[in-house]
């Protein structure tokens, strides 16, 4: 497989940006379609990735166009011309591909070597418009290759099919057949979306899309695909070649409008796949009025995405898609998600409004930048406890006076007892030591500090006060989430895409229910650490603003993406590690003083008998300071801090190292008698979980991953789980409230859906109940803490979470004032079977809101009654009945799907299930 520099990738976008490649003198009425070679007076399309021009060939009619390149074509793609080098639709007028060539054998780059190119048929009459080019495949002279290229009028796709005869005396066994697609502007690439796919994938279609322009791929079944980065290498078939013989194989390029969507409809359409259709309208909560540009990600009941539609002008998106249930999420910047479940039947049209509410705290500027407070912060917590000493280190003045401080949380202030205020020359920060009291409730608090002459300054979710250090927790550790999206500044809508902040906020949702210790992130957490100011894009202003939706303390690290700089973007050298000092720390980096001599940022800290260390770790892309900085990696100076720390925390239980990525490997963790290193960057999972040390990488958060680590520590030994992930669509672990978790209602129910093998223990649920409610009854959890909010009281419930689980919660009333609405206390209720999919057996839950007559009917997709499970009378209240996979007569039904039907009191619930044997 090729691989290519990324000097040599820009150089790829700083190329020609057009070319001669559609015939403005040729008509684009209806029903013309036109094979010809491109001349002077031919219109051009836009693209950074346009090659072709005058003496190429050109396919189109008055949808699409697609030039072939002239034999003599160099490419860096291919052996010869008479490939693919140029598509896009004519309305659009927008080229986003690099090039299409044929190969063989999985072996690049082994081709088809064209040495002719004619036209077969230029459409003149009436018929398909036809490209021929012949040649010889490139490592076998007795292989001849024909490929056509064929474009109807109307169509959307063009038909490529390629002939191989074997003109040898010998056979040719196992011989793959397939095309290398570099995708070129496309950054959404289906069946993955991302760009950071590894490995083989199979489907029964490939795409990719950008803001202007999509592609497609199929071919006559499933297609399997070597993809990396934006090249896929796409296999067809194998075929055994007697001398004489020849083989066909016959495959399909869609070109659409901006969303995987619209070329989807037209591969479903050439490989006659049955359909039926979604249309979907996204609108504003507030106004109703439409929504541009939205995302709509759609995904099997797997959680596999399929494709991706785009909102237009009216707030309008379609799609054609096979038989089965999906699962639609719409995103757009600065709105809140919004997700449905749908139905789609072949043949038959659904339909979807989406209402998204905006955002509270949007980005209106620059964020909380530091000044004052340089320890905790935001991205270095403290943990304390009541009547610990809590270190303030603050950049101030060396004369100042006065010195006060305070935790805030929602509108409760707790003043801290200031103990001692010193200043230290030798590292030009203020030491402010301050008395911990009792808190109103254990969690978060943003710290206020101030001083004489002004001084004010807030830091948000810097303290966690804990009762006490737990002997038995859990910790959780994630990685690269490449913020607020993947995509470059220079590719299309990059500008627009909050694709990650979605990733992340999934992740968040699962952690906030979980509720562990802490949370370590390793590294990459911004994409490009210079777009604070360029452009007004405020990366790490987005990226700082989503580790206040954490419920719990937040360890940061930076890693290459942050810091590193890349040469190719426009702010100047050292803008990323600049900006990272701003926003998280610390500005006597730039030249630190005797005392703290270090250029990088490393911190350290001790959560009962665990040391934990984080080191800043790059690769110096920019080249910036490289005499201080280096390369990659970690410098001179950070291991000698590594050391004097390491030696200073000796007497710990176990010490946990984290860190982006070991570049020049200079951590070895038997040495340093270190128990665990966590870090990433790979995008994927490493090392072993057979005991320590660990030296443990954990798959991404970006691109749809949504990968976690829970790390459980007893009594200072260290256990680490295999990775888990939120799910593409969040729902792998799932909490629904009914009625409404408003603060409005005397009962609240929380089902809890756990898809994953792994034990939360410690998770917490929060209840919003009416605040004249005096006290409350909890069962399926325990009470942990009430907080007054301004319009609620909020109950804190401890859960046991088991694996693969149904739970339900209650926290209902025992009396309430006039504020509270009595009705309604429970609500009727069929919860998600778990698991989902199953084999062979499914647990259904379900709750009555009074006592009486329930009935629960198993039918399959026909809607054929193939088990009555349940028909009796309950009790008001939760309950749960296992469904055995079998029918009536105890027989084993097949795969397939199947709905659950709850009947109670003259209304109905119903749950989709899956059965896969």
């Amino acid at each position: 497989m090729p691989t290519y520099s990324r000097s040599l990738y820009r150089w790829f976008l700083t190329a020609a940006a057009a070319a001669l490649i559609a015939g403005a003198a040729s008509p684009a009425f209806a029903g013309w379609v036109s094979a010809r070679i491109i001349t002077a007076e031919d219109t051009t399309f836009t693209g950074v990735y346009v090659g072709g021009g005058e003496a190429d060939y050109i396919l189109e009619n008055d949808r699409i166009g697609v030039v072939i390149s002239e034999i003599a074509y160099e490419s860096p793609y291919s052996l010869s011309g008479g490939n693919i080098i140029d598509a896009g639709t004519r309305e659009a007028r927008h080229d986003g591909l690099m090039e299409i060539s044929t190969y063989f054998d999985d072996n690049w780059p082994r081709q088809a070597v064209y040495d002719t190119l004619e036209i077969v048929d230029d459409g003149s009459d009436g018929g398909p418009a036809v490209i021929r080019v012949t040649g010889k495949d490139s490592s076998d002279p007795y292989l001849a290759v024909v490929t056509e290229y064929s474009l109807e009028a109307g169509a959307d796709h063009v038909t490529v099919s390629t002939t191989i005869t074997n003109e040898g005396g010998q056979a040719v066994e196992d011989f793959e057949l397939g095309d290398v697609f570099a995708w070129g502007d496309c950054d959404a690439y289906a069946p993955d979306y991302g760009f950071s796919v590894q490995g083989e994938v199979a489907s029964a279609w490939f795409a990719g899309s950008n803001e202007v322009v999509s592609y497609g791929y199929a071919g006559g079944g499933q297609v399997w695909g070597e993809h990396n980065d934006i090249w896929s290498y796409l296999n067809l078939e194998t075929a055994s070649l007697q001398p004489g013989e020849p083989v066909n194989y016959e495959r399909y390029i869609a070109v659409g409008d901006r969303d995987i969507a619209s070329v989807a409809t037209s591969i479903h359409d050439v490989t006659g796949t049955p359909t039926g259709s979604i249309t979907s309208t996204v609108l504003s909560l507030d106004e109703g009025m439409p929504l541009v540009n939205a995302v709509i990600d759609v995904s099997d009941e797997s959680e596999d995405p399929y494709l991706q539609m785009r909102t237009d002008s009216e707030g309008h998106a379609f799609a054609t898609l096979p038989s089965g249930t999906y699962i639609l999420e719409a995103t757009l910047d600065e709105y809140q998600p919004n997700e449905v479940t749908k139905v789609i039947t072949e043949g038959e049209e659904a339909t979807h409004e989406f209402y998204m509410e905006d955002v509270v705290n949007t980005i209106p500027g620059i964020g909380d930048t530091l000044t004052v407070i340089q320890r905790p912060l935001l991205n270095i917590p403290a943990i304390v406890r009541p009547g610990d000493a809590l270190t303030i280190e603050c950049d101030a003045h060396p004369t100042v006076t006065g010195w006060s401080a305070e935790l805030v949380r929602g509108g409760a202030s707790v003043p801290l007892e200031i103990v001692s205020a010193s200043y230290d020359a030798s590292t030009l920060w203020w030491s402010v030591e301050a008395a911990v009291p009792a808190v109103p409730v254990y969690g978060l608090y943003d710290l206020t500090v101030s001083a004489a002459g002004g001084i004010l300054d807030t830091t948000r979710h810097a303290v966690k006060v804990i009762e006490q250090y737990k002997r038995d927790y859990y910790f959780v550790h994630i990685t690269d989430t490449h913020l607020p999206t993947h995509r470059y500044y220079y590719q299309s809508g990059a500008e627009t895409d909050s694709s990650e902040m979605i990733d992340l906020r999934r992740v968040i949702d699962d952690i906030n229910i979980i509720n562990p210790e802490f949370v370590l992130i390793t590294g990459d957490y911004i994409n490009e650490g210079e777009l604070e100011d360029f452009l007004n894009r405020r990366y790490y202003s987005k990226a700082q603003r989503l580790l206040t939706e954490f419920d719990v303390p937040t360890y940061l690290i930076a890693g290459n993406h942050d810091i590193g700089g890349w040469s190719s973007t426009p702010p100047p050298d050292g803008t990323a590690r600049r900006d990272w000092w701003r926003f998280f720390g610390w500005k006597r980096l730039d030249s630190p003083p005797p005392g703290a001599p270090w250029y990088t940022q490393n911190y350290s800290f001790d959560y009962g008998p665990v040391h934990f260390v984080a080191l800043e770790a790059y690769d110096n892309y920019d080249y910036w300071r490289y005499g201080i900085y280096g390369g990659d990696s970690f410098t001179s100076g950070q291991m000698q801090w590594l050391s004097q720390d390491l030696a200073a925390a000796s007497g710990s239980a176990a010490q946990v190292l984290f860190y982006h990525y070991d570049f020049s490997r200079q951590i070895n963790l038997y040495s340093l008698g270190v128990e665990m290193a966590l870090w990433g960057h790979i995008h994927s999972d490493a090392g072993s979980l057979s005991g320590p040390p660990y030296n443990l990488a954990t798959d991404n958060v970006c691109d749809g991953a949504r990968s976690y680590r829970l790390i459980r520590v007893s009594d200072g030994t260290l256990t680490p789980s295999p990775t888990v992930s939120a799910g593409n669509t969040g729902r792998n672990l799932e909490v629904d409230f009914e009625p409404a978790n408003n603060g409005t209602r005397d009962s609240v129910t929380a089902y809890i859906t756990n898809n994953l093998a792994e034990r939360f223990e410690h998770a917490v649920l929060k209840f919003d109940m009416p605040l004249e409610c005096d006290s409350v009854y909890v069962t399926g959890g325990t009470l942990l803490a009430v907080e007054h909010l301004e319009t609620a009281a909020r109950h804190y419930v401890g859960v046991d979470i088991l694996p693969s689980s149904v739970a339900a919660v209650t926290v209902r009333a025992d009396s309430c004032g006039a504020g509270g609405d009595t009705t309604g206390v429970e609500a009727l209720r069929l919860a998600p079977n778990s698991p989902n999919p199953f084999n062979p057996q499914t647990l259904l839950s379900f709750t009555l809101p009074a006592d009486g007559r329930a009935r629960i009917a198993i039918y399959d997709i026909r809607g054929r009654e193939v088990r009555l499970l349940v028909d009796g009378d309950f009790s008001a209240g939760p309950h749960a009945e296992e469904w055995d996979g079998r029918d009536e007569d105890a027989v084993p039904v097949s795969s397939g799907i199947y709905f659950a039907r709850l009947t109670f009191a003259g209304q109905d619930r119903v749950q989709k299930m899956v059965l896969a044997r």
